[in-house]
């Protein structure tokens, strides 16, 4: 989702930029460069594009058994003004206990969950508590091409570390000051190492 808010809103896919680099928002926000479209984005997009199809053929999901899915959700946008806060849920799964998984699916090889995933789906985990009006315990990022299932446990210290997250983010989106960078490993897969010269 390649969005940018006015004034202070920020959108859940400047919260996964933020955390992969800060840098990454400094240029988006401040000089307005948007990283280009990755092969595995693609990919990741299409196969959301063929869900929701391809969910009336399965007898299982994400997991889940057919028999314990009440419905599943797709798109669903989200807004949470007195965060200033908003972004689109991909997939929402519904179950018939009553627990509502937020799913994000990505493209990746990556063997465990980083850090940028987890912030991306505690701030779709907050959003989508605020407009259904349900407490999420935990939520699932969904691994392709490999069909690998991490698990996210919601705690109580990360929906309060999002606040103070969200706040470091506007001061460098108010800042004229370029933020430090990631670790150097982040540098060989980002979409705008052209721009920045690690200083």
């Amino acid at each position: 989702m390649k969005d940018s808010g006015s004034a202070g809103e920020i959108s859940v896919w400047e919260v996964y930029q933020y955390f992969y680099c800060p840098r990454k928002l400094y240029f988006i926000r401040k000089l307005g460069l948007y990283p280009p479209e990755k092969r595995k984005m693609r990919l990741s997009e299409e196969h959301h594009r063929k869900e929701p199809e391809r969910i009336k053929r399965r007898h299982a999901l994400y997991g889940f058994s057919e028999k314990e899915v009440e419905e599943v959700l797709h798109d669903l946008l989200l807004e949470d003004p007195e965060l200033g806060l908003y972004g689109k849920a991909d997939t929402v799964v519904r179950l018939k206990s009553g627990e509502v998984v937020p799913v994000d699916v990505k493209y990746s090889g990556l063997p465990y969950v980083s850090r940028a995933w987890r912030k991306q789906m505690v701030a779709y985990t907050v959003l989508l508590e605020r407009i259904l009006g349900v407490r999420i315990r935990r939520c699932m990022i969904y691994l392709l091409p490999l069909r690998r299932i991490f698990w996210i446990n919601i705690l109580p210290e990360d929906r309060e570390a999002l606040r103070k997250d969200l706040e470091k983010m506007r001061k460098i989106i108010t800042s004229d000051q370029i933020p430090r960078p990631a670790s150097p490993e982040h540098c060989g897969y980002c979409e705008v190492a052209k721009f920045c010269r690690r200083v």
